[in-house]
């Protein structure tokens, strides 16, 4: 009987589908439609900006919602978001919030919203990109909304952070699309869960969602990102994902029209698409270091020794995968090199060494989940060639952020792509610990990013982070395969105007002129 309510749900999603693309045609102005790859299909129900986890809900949330502050695509500097000006006085950061900013239904966005937000956000506590509690309410526990935290207060539709960090931290994390500012009519305020997604602070809202991932957003003109040369309509459609086609065949299909940069399939196949279709590429720095990270199961089954051994193969396989690939690099270490976090250049060589001089061990049941790092099927061949009774599976989230119902479950190691970043980025370094690849659990996590935050010489911090990366590295935690770019490509004569610096994908810099 199962297999009949099986075989009965592939039509039914796939009629979906269809009645979305058909309703939506009939109605969307198509010079001004941005049609989507998008490599997830949830709901947008499943959406939180204080729960984030995957890149996909990070494009999406930075697209419908807006942050205090933004970063300049060129260099990281902070710029003007939902706060208009921002300027420290004696210690406090004063935030003037934008007069005009408004939802698509004219909700006027003001410092009460702020302040909700950011509370709301230390009541969940659940975020992942920063340590917001520790630099400005590190002693209050907030109950609820009405609860007092003696580093939040509103003056006017003025917002007054005080900081008990390093306050070049505080903006930089601001940034950060965990601190989206809500309408507070938009969210429930008992559950604090969000119930409106059309009325939202960002560049668009939601106006359509057929619970399968098929998502038409609308552009809100109230915005200050706004113009008549972004996208006036967008639609998400699910790509290389649970049956979905992916993206390039969607493209050539003419289904969609762009690719971000967190797309499923691999950099190079669509940089070798480009080059084939001669449509728009976009490309980061190499921002993202493709890694093998042990677990907690994985440590205690695998010595220094063997892990080293793993590394050292698994490293093989991957410099022969990549070695003839454009934008690929070998790399010893997790930081891109002349990074914040990088290693000197003799500890870069003793990392090295450390691979040279290993021993070839036998290893037997090795469980490896690859976490959303492209095809799947490209790395069984390899790395089951490599560790012939080895456990493969394709994974959806880093373990850290998994339940297992028992330790068997879990694999011994898993293999993703996270971004990195060159500067000193508290909201990525935040994020790489949290998700497990410094081996540290939420309470210590918590403990060495705050300690880290309260130190105000940077060449100190820096000294900090430095020597747990080489520790990681050392220790065989992390072992650090290969480094590739980001990219992204779009439908001429759509251009893209991403940063080079990040590796997240804002929607609206996507142009037609």
């Amino acid at each position: 009987m199962l297999k009949k309510y099986v075989l009965l749900a592939v039509p039914m999603v796939l009629l979906g589908m269809t009645i979305f693309w058909l309703t939506s045609n009939k109605k969307r102005d198509g010079n001004m439609t941005l049609r989507v790859a998008f490599p997830y299909n949830r709901p947008v129900s499943a959406y939180e900006p204080t729960k984030i986890h995957l890149a996909p809900e990070y494009i999406f949330l930075e697209n419908v919602y807006s942050p205090l502050v933004e970063l300049s695509k060129e260099n990281g500097t902070p710029i003007a978001g939902v706060a208009q000006s921002f300027e420290w006085k004696d210690g406090e950061l004063h935030l003037q919030i934008r007069e005009n900013l408004q939802t698509v239904d004219g909700i006027k966005i003001t410092a009460q919203d702020v302040e909700f937000s950011l509370k709301r956000l230390l009541i969940l506590s659940e975020n992942t990109h920063g340590n917001f509690k520790d630099l400005i309410c590190p002693v209050e526990t907030l109950e609820s909304i009405e609860s007092a935290c003696s580093g939040i207060s509103v003056d006017g539709n003025t917002v007054i952070l005080k900081s008990n960090g390093e306050k070049a931290f505080l903006l930089a994390m601001l940034s950060s699309i965990d601190f989206a500012i809500l309408p507070k009519s938009s969210v429930d305020p008992k559950t604090l869960k969000i119930t409106d997604y059309r009325n939202t602070s960002g560049p668009y809202y939601v106006e359509n969602d057929n619970g399968n991932g098929m998502i038409k957003l609308l552009a809100n003109k109230h915005h200050y990102n706004y113009s008549k040369n972004v996208p006036q309509e967008i639609e998400l459609v699910p790509s290389g994902i649970d049956g979905a086609k992916d993206s390039i065949t969607l493209f050539k299909e003419n289904k969609v029209d762009f690719i971000t940069t967190i797309d499923k399939l691999n950099p190079e196949k669509v940089i070798a698409y480009s080059k084939e279709s001669g449509q728009t590429l976009h490309s980061t720095m190499n921002i993202r270091t493709f890694i093998l990270t042990f677990t907690d199961k994985g440590l205690k089954k695998y010595n220094h020794r063997e892990r080293l051994a793993i590394g050292k193969k698994m490293r093989s396989v991957f410099h022969k995968m990549y070695e003839n690939t454009s934008g690929y690099e070998k790399t010893n270490q997790f930081f891109p090199a002349l990074g914040d976090g990088s290693l000197a250049d003799s500890e870069n060589t003793e990392i090295q060494k450390i691979y040279e001089d290993s021993e070839d061990v036998a290893i037997k049941d090795l469980f490896v989940s690859i976490v959303r790092l492209g095809e799947f099927k490209q790395f069984e061949k390899p790395i089951k060639d490599a560790f012939p009774d080895v456990k493969l599976i394709e994974g959806n989230n880093a373990p850290a952020f998994t339940k297992y119902k028992n330790e068997d479950e879990m694999p011994d190691c898993f293999i993703g792509g996270p971004d990195t970043g060159f500067t000193e980025d508290i909201s990525l370094i935040s994020y790489s610990i949290y998700a497990g690849f410094f081996k540290m659990d939420r309470n210590q996590g918590s403990k060495w990013l705050a300690d880290y935050m309260n130190v105000l010489d940077k060449n100190e911090r820096l000294k900090r982070l430095k020597d747990l990366h080489l520790k990681t590295l050392k220790d065989v935690i992390i072992v650090p395969l290969v480094s590739a770019p980001y990219v992204a490509l779009a439908r001429k004569p759509w251009t893209i105007e991403l940063s080079q610096i990040y590796a997240n994908n804002p929607l609206w810099p996507v142009v037609k002129k």
